[in-house]
């Protein structure tokens, strides 16, 4: 659609053809996404094959990508997978790079990775095993997307969500940490001669100091890294009895659960691979399951030799590699009592909810409903449409190629429940924690706080808290010996009590065992847990202001420490000072208490400071989240959650910052830290943004003038998310739109643009 000079073009909010109401993310598990690749040839398959031939990492450049209606330029393919790829079928799965030539995203994300259902007659595995996943540690998102190329339907894929530094930065609060693949190298070398023979495994075992020895056996997705990378395998496997300062073994020991239970052996568990570590702030490498094409057993090999039948997954030893020196996060850790107690109770409670959901079964049937007209229209598909409806619940055999029989996902999970419930390492007698509670009920700063808690059939007890999510659960033993509030000696009451300092927020759980096993609560911890808050005023909305940030501080301004740091800058908007603490800065709409405000204090109508550089341990306001570059939102909350302020911004060029005027935002040349800003706007920075959007507040219509000859998409968002106007399909040219705004709502809306590669966000008003 050209529209020239002149053409005005009127459209009403309700009969708006792309108006978009409930719109939902990428990931979004209710939702089949759609991606249309355009390549300039027909023999794109023979050039995708022959490119992961030359060199796994060579990416085949698509003229035009849709994604979901939204079109991408200059978009980088190829092929992934190992078992999964092969040149000969006709499906094989994607790695697609939307930032592989200009920087751009889709919701934030700028790698796709969809696998093709190979392996997994039900095409269930994937999307319900990552949703398990993330009820017990940080996994990722996956839904299911409908793949063209060239406007002929590929089939439909699993959309798993890429764990890259937008995924670290949401977890683990940090990008910069150490960070393995772990998993066979894709391009092979030649090892030092002084390397141990045999080197291939990924399973974290320690044999040489030099890195050269493992460069076949993991991908360092960091600048840097192996030195702590072996540091942390040394002492797991020389000095485990202090690895926790290098290893987060709760995290470990809950995808070991995981992958037993659920009789993942194409793993640690099984085959010694497909995972990944990241080393946090803090030091700690954190396990990060990866692959659940194969998830309920459709991967045979356990590890020990031999492929394993039907019946032997069912009965899978839940202490497996138990004694196996080539499986060290198992054999090392379950050496120590406590980390083998605390691996029976995840056991454990992943095997009661599983029972309690009667193996997931109505978000198995979901998705099944979700999917089967699309499964039904994949012509490349693995299997047979009766192998896809039947295997939800039932085996599935099959005798040529593949021969091999795939688990029912319901029919194996019901059968670990009753072979485990039996087994003598989980039937036992548990320790029971109930009836917790916190003296005083109203915490108070720089006051103790005692937690106590009935626990029964227990030889030992323990409170773990914390002040910060990036930290470490600080342990301290309880009592029930009448001296530390915990009533009556031996009354079953235990008690601990801790100094709340100046912290706002108290993270804990409680844990207890005995002779056979452990038990924890919440029975998800240390993933989830207890939270205690002290009551402070909540600032309102509009009385701190976000008034100017910087994404890319190449030499603009140094932080305290001589470094060129992005920057937020924040507004006092009122006659009285505000207090920050009890205030959480983020840049993720799912976590807006990622970052809390230390004890400082804004002046009326002053200015503050905040640098987003991860780098909590340098002096001044440093969050643990960086500015993108390509633009993104921010958001400053209270400790309820409740919105004081949020800003969406655009692609920023380097050492130009984003501004509030009174009008509306501005990309500036003129960026004043720090003090009032320069509302001036200059030629150069008219031509950078190309469009107006007027009046603001606006009543009855809104303007988009549109200045340059690109191409360029729009929508109008509200204030909870949803897409009021969209333009839907890209345009181009010179032009001019009024929208009848009538129908809305009074409040705030976004107004979000993108020309050509650029993309820019602005609030307005409906009186």
């Amino acid at each position: 659609m050209y529209l020239s000079s002149n053409m005005k073009c009127i459209f009403t909010f309700l009969l708006l053809i792309a108006l978009r109401i409930n719109s939902q993310s990428f990931y979004a598990p209710n939702q089949i996404q759609e991606l249309k690749i355009y390549f300039p040839y027909s023999n794109w398959d023979q050039k995708l094959d022959s490119l992961r031939a030359a060199d796994s990492d060579a990416r085949l450049l698509a003229t035009k990508v849709l994604l979901n209606g939204i079109s991408f330029d200059s978009v980088g393919i190829r092929y992934k997978g190992n078992s999964s790829y092969n040149p000969t079928r006709a499906k094989n799965p994607f790695n697609i790079k939307l930032d592989y030539i200009l920087d751009q995203k889709y919701e934030g994300y700028n790698t796709l990775k969809l696998s093709s259902g190979f392996m997994d007659p039900s095409f269930l595995r994937e999307v319900l095993g990552y949703q398990i996943a993330r009820q017990y540690l940080p996994a990722p998102k996956a839904n299911f997307i409908n793949i063209y190329v060239n406007d002929v339907l590929l089939g439909l894929y699993t959309n798993v969500e890429d764990v890259d530094n937008a995924f670290l930065s949401n977890h683990f609060y940090s990008t910069t940490g150490s960070f393995f693949q772990c998993d066979r190298a894709d391009k092979q070398v030649q090892l030092p001669g002084t390397c141990p023979p045999g080197m291939t495994g990924s399973a974290l075992k320690y044999v040489s100091p030099d890195s050269e020895c493992y460069a076949n056996s993991y991908e360092k997705e960091s600048a840097s890294g192996w030195k702590e990378f072996i540091s942390m395998m040394q002492v797991l496997g020389q000095n485990v009895s202090n690895i926790e300062s290098l290893l987060d073994v709760d995290r470990a020991l809950w995808m070991l659960a995981l992958n037993n239970f659920y009789v993942n052996l194409d793993s640690y568990s099984g085959s010694g691979h497909n995972y990944l570590v990241y080393q946090n702030a803090i030091g700690r490498f954190n396990t990060i399951p990866w692959d659940f094409n194969e998830f309920f057993g459709a991967f045979t090999n356990a590890g020990t030799g031999t492929s394993l039948n039907v019946l032997q997954m069912q009965q899978l030893d839940p202490l497996l590699h138990l004694t196996n020196s080539e499986r060290p996060l198992i054999s090392k850790l379950f050496s120590i009592p406590k980390f083998k107690k605390r691996y029976l109770a995840h056991l454990y409670t992943i095997l009661e909810e599983a029972k309690a959901s009667n193996g997931y079964e109505s978000d198995g049937l979901a998705y099944q409903n979700l999917i089967a007209s699309s499964v039904a229209n994949d012509k490349n598909k693995f299997f047979t449409d009766a192998a896809f409806r039947s295997n939800l619940y039932s085996d599935y055999s099959v005798g040529t190629g593949m021969a091999k029989t795939y688990p029912g996902l319901i029919s194996l999970t019901n059968a670990r429940i009753n072979y485990l419930n039996s087994h003598v390492a989980l039937n036992v007698i548990k320790p029971v924690i109930s009836e917790i509670s916190n003296s005083p009920s109203v915490l108070v700063l720089n006051s103790p706080v005692t937690i106590s808690a009935r626990i029964q059939n227990r030889t030992a007890a323990s409170l773990f808290y914390r002040f910060d999510k990036t930290e470490k659960f600080i342990e301290l033993p309880m009592y029930d010996d009448g001296l530390h509030l915990d009533g009556a000696a031996g009354d079953g009451i235990y008690a601990a009590t801790m100094n709340i300092g100046n912290h706002l927020n108290i993270q804990y759980y409680l844990y207890a065992e005995n002779e056979f096993i452990a038990s924890v609560s919440p029975v998800r911890a240390e993933y989830e847990f207890y939270n205690l808050n002290v009551s402070v005023t909540n600032i309102p909305a509009g009385a701190l202001r976000i008034n100017e940030l910087m994404a890319s501080n190449t030499d603009f301004v140094a932080d305290e420490s001589g470094n060129f740091e992005d920057w937020i800058e924040l507004y006092n908007a009122t006659d009285s000072e505000i207090k920050c603490l009890g205030l959480y800065f983020s840049d993720n709409a799912d976590n807006k208490l990622k970052w809390a405000f230390p004890d400082t204090s804004i002046p009326a109508k002053s200015y503050l400071i905040i640098w987003a550089d991860e780098d909590g341990k340098d002096p001044g306001l440093h969050a643990n989240f960086k500015l993108a570059k390509s633009g993104e939102q921010v958001y400053i909350s209270n400790s309820d959650s409740s919105l004081v302020d949020s800003i969406s911004f655009p692609e920023i060029p380097d050492n130009q910052s984003y501004a509030y005027c009174p009008i509306n935002w501005i990309t500036t040349s003129l960026p004043s830290f720090n003090k009032e800003n320069t509302c001036v706007v200059l030629t150069k920075d008219l031509k950078y943004n190309g469009y107006r959007i007027y009046p603001n507040p606006f009543v009855e219509s809104i303007v988009l003038k549109i200045a340059n000859d690109k191409l360029f998409s729009f929508q109008l968002i509200n204030s909870v998310g949803q897409h009021v106007i969209n333009s839907n399909n890209d345009l181009q040219g010179q032009s001019e739109f009024e929208f009848s705004t009538n129908t809305l709502p009074s409040g705030l809306y976004y107004f979000h643009i993108r020309i050509g590669n650029q993309r820019f966000t602005e609030k307005i008003i409906k009186l």
